[in-house]
């Protein structure tokens, strides 16, 4: 099988991209199954239903969250109603489905949503359990339902903590990928006996700007120190970041990662 992963999409230049690019990618890689970080969909915090139906009609299998999932009290509905929109499973004080599992040509696909500990701010260290500890017991539980193939998203600043994650799962799992950071790593890999990493997918949204921020709101904010400005998504022309994991499908383990960009 071959999975696309799509990096933190922002705001409407990154659906955008979705819009433009998808259907073509999909026909010309042959993609089965999609994934995507959709935390930064609206306006470039958080998600709503609308941006939510957009891009699950577009053809994404899987949404993803992170630590932007806090920004609209409105989609905590959404976040306990809709399987396919994964909350960080390792999150405790929002109610939500942190793995999701389908079927597609037979085979039976887990997607799991966690998020880090160190370094992600605004006090969402104090709002989580240990994401490898809870990353095992639901790889436990897909692995008890059968499942062929597990991907895991892993919301998370340092880059250490991603690496080890993926060394501590790599015997049962197929694809750990990094999301958060917004800039996409050049260190895609396949590591023994069969699982892709990569640190981080990257962005999908607008270029010219600070990961989605209108650049001339975030160079105040450094100068001033002031934080409080009113966030402001770039509007800009976009760029597409993403991943193309292949599998084989006798061994159910991953044989090749690929960067695959759209500028």
């Amino acid at each position: 099988m071959k999975f696309l992963v799509i990096g933190d999409i922002v705001g409407r230049s990154g659906i955008n991209m979705i819009h433009n690019y998808l259907s073509k990618i999909v026909e010309s890689e042959k993609i089965d199954f999609i994934i995507a970080n959709g935390e930064n969909a609206t306006a470039g915090r958080g998600i709503k239903e609308k941006e939510m139906k957009e891009l699950f009609n577009l053809g994404i299998n899987v949404i993803t969250m992170g630590n932007h999932l806090y920004y609209r009290k409105e989609a905590r509905v959404l976040y306990e109603t809709v399987e396919r929109l994964l909350i960080p499973a390792n999150i405790t004080n929002i109610d939500g489905h942190g793995m999701n599992i389908q079927e597609k040509d037979g085979k039976k696909i887990a997607v799991i949503s966690l998020i880090g500990e160190f370094g992600m701010g605004n006090n969402t260290e104090d709002y989580m359990s240990n994401p490898f500890i809870k990353a095992k017991e639901l790889v436990q539980e897909a692995k008890s339902k059968n499942v062929d193939y597990i991907f895991i998203d892993f919301h998370a600043e340092a880059t250490a903590e991603k690496i080890s994650l993926v060394n501590y799962l790599k015997n049962d799992v197929t694809c750990v990928f990094g999301t958060h950071t917004h800039v996409q790593t050049s260190d895609e890999e396949i590591i023994e006996p069969g699982v892709a990493y990569i640190t981080d997918v990257g962005m999908t949204g607008p270029r010219n700007s600070v990961l989605g921020l209108k650049t001339e709101i975030a160079i105040d904010r450094f100068l001033t120190k002031q934080r409080n400005r009113v966030y402001e998504c770039s509007n800009n022309p976009g760029f597409l970041r993403s991943i193309i994991v292949e599998t084989d499908d006798k061994t159910n383990r991953a044989i090749k990662i690929t960067r695959y960009n759209i500028d």
